[in-house]
């Protein structure tokens, strides 16, 4: 298969002076290699499912503008596997097209999906996705066109799980990573805190204040079977799973000690405490590996950031300078994100750089600018700003570009977990 990648510099949609009715969409990039997929207009047999169908098409390009891995030409019509109409396509400066077909059977949607080396009227991919709903079976197909060109897939099916106050309580929710499908996971008119998701989307363990204490549960992805899982008396904050689940890093006020990162046993209910002394241990994350953590303490006088061996042995210092707080590492191990004070005294996203031994600014004073959390994928990141004067979700490129709200929800959002992507 021939790929012919460009480089954007510019967000554009524009129409082909030339070939008329064609649009092209280039999607925001500082620097870069895109590769240019046409989309044939999705098709169904069924009158009924025809608003299904563009639907669908529509999600499935988002979809690929946001991986910010192709350029996405839509003619407008229908792609026909014969040499005239590819032909007709390569003339857009198509590589590979995007196809189809959307039928339902037994109350499910059943989408066919195929793309085509158009220089060789060669399929090179095909396969069926089905579900009960059509973003989500869109997502489905989208991830795979990722993973045929990449080896992984894309992150459309994930979603973002993250505290809301629009009740006028603090509960938990998730949505869709494109902003839809808003479900709310607690309900008990208290205050929830810091969600975050197993490594296999499985289960939920967050801080809640409903017995009057800061205590530690867990539920399920969708809410249900909340329990309580660490009870001491003082803090139970800010945990953080292990990569193989198994284990939780969280801060603990055991016997009125000051603030110490504790490793909890998932399976026998036990704690190891890893810190110890006056300081305040905060915001412990594992690397993907497993062997290491960074955490925020005040050892130094100010927090800052540290990392340890997972024995909570082998501590050393990040050169931050400034205020820190909310460190977490990226699934490719690379780097870690945090915030940080800047000098207008506002928070502001940094991306440590573990291989340079150096950090540099993502996000520059639009407001407040807090909390990040990468992508299952290590490519985005997502982060809480008050840049329109109260707390809201918003994504970005690791790069700090293409920085926009995922959706408009009432209330303030706070603390956001992206989770895995859904199977």
């Amino acid at each position: 298969m021939k790929n012919i990648f460009c480089k954007g510099i510019l967000v554009i949609v524009l129409m082909n002076p030339i070939f008329c009715g064609i649009d092209v969409y280039i999607q925001a990039i500082k620097t870069g290699q895109r590769i240019d997929v046409g989309i044939s207009k999705f098709v169904t047999k069924d009158v009924k499912l025809t608003k299904v169908a563009s639907d669908i098409q529509q999600v499935v390009k988002n979809d690929l503008l946001f991986t910010r891995l192709f350029n996405v030409i839509e003619p407008g019509w229908q792609y026909l596997p014969n040499k005239i109409v590819s032909e007709r396509w390569q003339k857009y400066g198509i590589d590979v097209v995007i196809c189809a077909e959307i039928t339902q059977e037994g109350g499910k949607y059943i989408l066919e999906g195929i793309m085509y080396d158009i220089a060789n009227i060669e399929k090179i991919y095909q396969e069926k996705f089905v579900g009960n709903d059509i973003r989500y079976v869109s997502h489905l197909f989208s991830d795979h066109i990722v993973r045929v060109f990449t080896g992984e897939y894309g992150i459309a099916t994930t979603q973002i799980v993250f505290v809301n106050d629009m009740t006028g309580n603090k509960e938990i929710y998730k949505i869709d990573y494109d902003g839809y499908n808003l479900q709310q996971l607690t309900n008990n008119k208290s205050i929830n805190i810091y969600p975050r998701v197993s490594p296999d989307g499985k289960k939920i363990v967050y801080t809640s204040y409903c017995d009057r204490n800061p205590d530690l549960y867990i539920m399920d992805s969708d809410g249900k079977n909340q329990q309580p899982l660490s009870v001491t008396q003082g803090l139970n904050v800010t945990a953080n799973w292990s990569p193989d689940a198994t284990q939780l890093i969280l801060t603990m006020t055991k016997a009125k000690h000051a603030p110490n990162l504790y490793i909890f046993d998932i399976n026998t209910k036990t704690t190891k405490r890893l810190t110890f002394g006056g300081q305040v241990d905060i915001s412990g994350y594992f690397s993907p590996n497993g062997r290491e953590i960074v955490f925020v303490s005040n050892r130094s006088g100010l927090p800052q950031l540290y990392i340890a061996s997972v024995d909570g042995s082998n501590v050393r210092r990040l050169p931050t300078s400034e205020y820190s707080s909310s460190p977490v590492w990226s699934p490719k191990g690379d780097k870690i994100a945090f915030t940080m004070r800047t000098d207008k005294g506002l928070f502001d996203i940094f991306l440590y750089d573990i291989a340079k031994g150096d950090y540099y600014r993502l996000t520059y004073s639009e407001g407040s600018n807090e909390s990040p959390f990468f992508s299952p994928d290590g490519r985005f990141i997502v982060f809480v700003s008050n840049r329109n004067h109260r707390w809201e979700l918003y994504t970005m490129f690791i790069d700090g570009s293409n920085q926009r709200r995922i959706t408009e929800l009432k209330g303030n959002s706070f603390t956001p977990c992206w989770a895995p992507r859904r199977i």
